[in-house]
């Protein structure tokens, strides 16, 4: 009897319930435009939200910083971001926490300079200059790759510019070098043709890609946060075993030629869904960097340790999460 009753009050449930679910409005994940989000691009094009339950719609942002402010201003209910984004911004950090780091890169940013111009080692760069978008991750990355080779910043003279004008300021000799990725380096080796030289060092710093999300929805749609990792999981798998097609899916979802797309997924990207005790030393680096710099209005540190919740991943696959808390 109590069996059938039970049965009886699920139907119902239901009955009641998947009206509902199938007339919610979609969440929507805003995104940038590059292949560190190639996991949420896959999860999509594929289908695996759906596996999973969720109805999603992904908004790709010309760049991750726009992506963030589309979250914050409501007009996006989940969004991908670095980790200088949510460094350089200035919400209230209570509000919002990281659920997962699905993608991370250590070679993606480059040094590109004009040989004609001299410089065939990294000291040749003292007195030269070096075109860069002001305050973006490049900017923070060049001067950890100076220091790291014995110059600063004050042994450059650094020219500030959005990153589609990079190609042309290079070309018309205002600038001999940049520290730059994807399309500015892809275009402007074009323009120089032979006349280039690279510089990359991975032990410079590592840019990891986030899941940020309200807290108060985690708290209110865990099991839909839960979801979003396991399609993510799904997402990565399909990358590894699937790499030529998901290279494929990405250069067309992204607008990307695809082998500028090849490279960067096989070169530069890794993709792996974690939530690893180095998030606190990249958070902390960024935020001093920001404060130092005046580039946030805050005068006192976050304490990342309070915005990340690890405890989704850890019910998913705890081996992912390496976390040291009480």
């Amino acid at each position: 009897m109590k069996k059938l009753i039970s049965l009886f009050l699920f139907a119902v449930i239901s009955f009641y319930l998947q009206p509902a679910m199938a007339d919610s409005p979609p969440l929507t994940i805003a995104t940038g435009w590059g292949a560190l989000d190639g996991p949420v691009a896959i999860a999509y094009e594929k289908g695996f939200f759906k596996e999973e339950g969720l109805k999603i719609r992904v908004t790709s942002m010309t760049k991750s910083r726009l992506a963030l402010q589309a979250y914050l201003q409501g007009e996006a209910d989940l969004t991908s971001v670095n980790s200088l984004n949510i460094a350089r911004s200035n919400f209230d950090a209570s509000h919002h926490v990281i659920i997962g780091t699905f993608a991370y890169t250590d070679n993606q940013l480059k040094l590109l300079a004009q040989k004609s111009v001299g410089i065939t080692r990294i000291s040749d760069l003292k007195g030269k200059k070096v075109a860069v978008h002001r305050d973006g991750f490049a900017h923070f990355y060049l001067e950890k790759f100076l220091l790291l080779n014995g110059l600063n910043l004050d042994d450059v003279e650094e020219v500030f510019a959005r990153r589609k004008e990079i190609p042309g300021i290079i070309e018309r000799g205002l600038a001999h070098a940049t520290m730059n990725h994807g399309v500015p380096i892809a275009e402007t080796k074009k323009i120089l043709g032979e006349d280039y030289v690279i510089f990359q060092n991975p032990a410079v710093y590592r840019k990891s890609q986030h899941l940020l999300v309200p807290r108060k929805w985690v708290a209110q749609h865990r099991e839909q946060a839960k979801g979003l990792l396991r399609a993510l999981l799904k997402a990565e798998e399909f990358i590894k075993t699937n790499t030529e097609e998901s290279i494929e899916t990405l250069a067309k979802a992204k607008k990307y030629d695809v082998s500028d797309m090849t490279r960067t997924v096989r070169h530069e990207m890794n993709y792996y869904l974690s939530l690893k005790q180095s998030i606190f030393t990249e958070l902390e680096g960024l935020e001093t960097w920001t404060l130092d710099n005046n580039i946030v209005q805050r005068k006192t540190p976050r304490n990342y340790l309070e915005m990340v919740d690890y405890s989704l991943l850890k019910e998913i696959d705890p081996k992912r999460v390496t976390i040291i808390r009480p």
